[in-house]
């Protein structure tokens, strides 16, 4: 029932990334008139730096101005001769591109300040600088060189004793293990991180390292685990009451309602998240890390929290008929301030920027489909090519100058050997005294002289005039180059940007999508011998599985909704908050009966009407076991039932029509139902049309539903571990390099 809220929070964030607001600029003009009163000094620089630092936090889409001032700053701090001010200016070009996404650039800068710290053993200021460059190479997913970063900030505290830094060091690395999926390692370093605050009386590391403890307890579905990630969660928001630090009570609380949202306890998630919104929402407004804890702005990112709080909030409160449609809708909006907006001109910038990738690149349909691979590959391919144009042309100058020598070098020969002459026709005039013959003679040697040291020169200044000319091209040719290549790269910068947002939101999508799945404890403890092979086609998905208890029968669905990928996920939730409205709280128990009320809340929900263009639904195969386990109830829409009995099949097949979509009367038949008699040994398969429609093997086609209920058949004996293994890889191995079609979901499960 509660799963609702999923739905409506995966909605909001996706408006997130369409929906544009004006920006206020009325600080900025206080900025520059106050930036233009102060003199040329390190106070300058420092002004500079954290503006260009608060302009990127106020609209993180638009480059051009927080990397103009970062620019201004580096200018100011060479022209003061001041290494001190240049570090610090280097050290936020390099965190504004890590926040553009551009990271190589941003570990140039990074390493270019650590260079200068160096050079004047400022070993306090190196920490900082690892930290910041450890967090540039945790964005960008480079976690090898960030726990070598990490670690070099943590020996270098500790051999300073500057015990807060070894702690946010120790306290970095435990969030790295948790981007990673390995909690415990995560869990080493939050401990340590603890001990060493707790013995040196750091408030705010404490309390963060506690909150670290807690979360890496939180991916477990045990109770116990989870009753552990509470009690530290729990300690983490005493001791932030204690010590007035708000802003990590109303992150301790938000994890807090996740856990409790997966409990399905929705009146206590839903008061922990109105705490939460209460308690961060002063920050929108204030810093809510201190600066040496710089470093942790990402994995403690106000943004993040805060629209994870609002979202969770007011789906509970729709769902609770608190509020309206409009209202939440208007509730929507103020989410969409914490994702940062594109002004016009950056939009602007990128729609020029895309024109000019389409001139260069026609032979594509259109750039905006480019991912950002794609992208810089034909960026590469591009300035291959006008590299090439220019090697050409060098290697025509080269040959220009190569003729000019020969050029001079014959002439030379030339010269010499009409020298030769002469002093031979001098002596043959010396000796034989014909002094009109030597003067016509000379006259004319001279002639040829002058003829051919005229052709020299005129040939010179031919040469020099096409080499003058290939200059000229090669200089337009470099300028070309340059330009394009700019552009392109801004606006590959300005496309890794975007994708990088549209990322987010959509892991976003697949956290909530993915909290509204039956826990592994809840599978466990409804239907204890059973396998789910769940293989989305994309981050979020199409297909999902459904179990629950009622009137101590036990109800087991597996759902293939419309499309896959966000739209998909759309009917997904859908489909969830449904079966929980019409099994949990309407206590509907026959699947014939639950896939008609399924269709009859569908279509109502989405205004499926005769003349409705909306066809959307979803196709189902849904099992109820009897209170002594000694029946099986069957209904099913497109999607059939395969019971495996002595290794050979049984096959129930649904009604041939949707559950929810074309609501024409010839479409419009009955849900049956399948009584079946359950004996020992008996196996049920549920599942989707993805593994059956992947094509692959030796001929690139279908693997077919006859092909998969053979294989139904040969591994039914197994134990359920290996029929899952043996599922999956014969998958992989079938699909190889191909591209996944559409979202697997399989569901296999016996009764005892």
């Amino acid at each position: 029932m509660g799963n609702t809220l999923h739905f409506r929070t995966n909605t909001s964030i996706l408006i997130l990334l369409f929906f544009i607001i004006n920006s206020v600029y009325a600080h900025q003009q206080q900025s520059d008139e106050q930036l233009n009163l102060m003199n040329d000094d390190t106070e300058k620089v420092t002004f500079l730096t954290s503006t260009a630092l608060m302009e990127q936090k106020k609209n993180p889409h638009h480059q051009s101005k927080p990397l103009m001032l970062a620019n201004k700053a580096i200018k100011l701090a060479r022209k003061i001769n001041d290494e001190n001010a240049l570090l610090q200016a280097y050290n936020t070009k390099a965190i504004l591109f890590r926040e553009f996404s551009t990271f190589d650039q941003a570990i140039d800068y990074h390493k270019k300040a650590i260079i200068i710290a160096e050079k004047n053993l400022e070993e306090a200021r190196k920490i900082e600088l690892y930290l910041d460059l450890g967090a540039t190479y945790r964005a960008s997913h480079n976690f090898v060189e960030a726990k070598d970063i990490f670690t070099k900030a943590q020996e270098l505290s500790h051999t300073l004793k500057m015990w807060e830094y070894e702690g946010i060091s120790l306290i970095n690395i435990g969030f790295m293990y948790l981007d990673l999926d390995e909690p415990k390692s995560a869990q080493h370093f939050f401990m340590e991180a603890e001990k060493l605050s707790s013995e040196h009386q750091l408030t705010d590391l404490y309390i963060i390292a506690t909150i670290g403890i807690g979360k890496t307890y939180i991916p477990s579905n045990t109770n116990s685990e989870r009753k552990k990630a509470k009690k530290y969660f729990s300690a983490a928001i005493k001791s932030s009451q204690k010590r007035k630090k708000q802003f990590f009570e109303g992150i301790s609380n938000i994890d807090l309602g996740r856990i409790y949202l997966k409990e399905n306890k929705m009146t206590y998630a839903y008061n922990y998240f109105v705490k939460a919104v209460k308690q961060l929402k002063p920050y929108k407004e204030k810093e809510y890390l201190s600066g040496e804890y710089r470093s942790l702005d990402d994995p403690l990112n106000f943004n993040r929290y805060y629209a994870e709080a609002i979202s969770y909030q007011n789906s509970l409160k729709y769902y609770r008929g608190e509020i309206s449609l409009s209202q939440y809708n208007q509730a929507v909006k103020e989410e969409l301030e914490l994702f940062g907006n594109p002004d016009q001109e950056e939009l602007e910038h990128l729609r020029n920027a895309l024109s000019e990738l389409k001139q260069h690149y026609s032979f594509l349909d259109s750039i905006n489909q480019l991912d950002e691979e794609e992208a810089a590959r034909l960026l590469k391919d591009y300035l291959d090519r006008q590299k090439e144009k220019l090697k050409n042309l060098e290697d025509d100058k080269s040959y220009l100058r190569h003729l000019l020598i020969e050029t001079e070098k014959i002439a030379t020969e030339k010269i010499v050997m009409l020298e030769q002459k002469n002093q031979l026709q001098e002596a043959l005039i010396s000796k034989q005294n014909w002094i009109g013959i030597s003067l016509v003679l000379l006259v004319i040697f001279i002639g040829t002289i002058g003829g051919y040291q005229y052709k020299i020169v005129n040939d010179k200044k031919k040469v020099n005039r096409a080499l003058s000319q290939q200059n000229e091209k090669i200089s337009e040719q470099n300028v070309e180059i340059k330009t394009t290549a700019d552009q392109l790269q801004n606006a590959l910068s300005t496309l890794q940007i975007q994708n990088k947002k549209t990322n987010e939101s959509i892991l976003a999508g697949w956290r909530i999508q993915n909290a509204m799945l039956p826990a592994n404890q809840q599978l466990d403890d409804i239907i204890p011998q059973h396998f789910v092979l769940y293989k989305p086609r994309d981050i979020v998905s199409g297909d999902f599985y459904w179990v629950g208890k009622e009137k101590e029968h036990t109800i087991i669905a597996a759902i293939d909704c419309t499309g896959h990928g966000i739209p998909g996920a759309f009917m997904s939730m859908l489909g969830n908050a449904l079966l929980n409205q019409v099994i949990n709280v309407e206590g509907a128990i026959s699947p014939d009966k639950i896939l008609t009320k399924l269709d009859q809340y569908i279509a109502e929900t989405l205004h499926q009407g005769l003349n409705n263009d909306s066809r959307e639904g979803m196709d189902i195969a849904l099992c109820v076991i009897s209170p002594d386990q000694q029946s099986l109830q069957y209904a099913g829409a497109k999607n059939p039932l395969v019971l495996v009995r002595d290794r050979q099949p049984m096959i129930y097949k649904g009604v041939n029509r949707h559950v929810g979509g074309n609501r024409s009367s010839k479409k419009m038949i009955g849900f049956n139902k399948h009584e079946i008699t359950i004996e020992p040994g008996d196996m049920f398969y549920i599942y989707s049309d993805g593994y059956q429609d992947q094509f692959g093997g030796p001929d690139n086609k279908k693997f077919m539903r006859k092909h998969l209920i053979a294989e139904f058949c040969e591994i039914a004996h197994l134990s359920l571990n290996e029929q899952n293994t043996h599922l999956d890889d014969t998958f992989e191995h079938w699909k190889k390099d191909k591209k996944q079609i559409d979202d697997v979901l399989v569901m296999g499960f016996k009764i005892s």
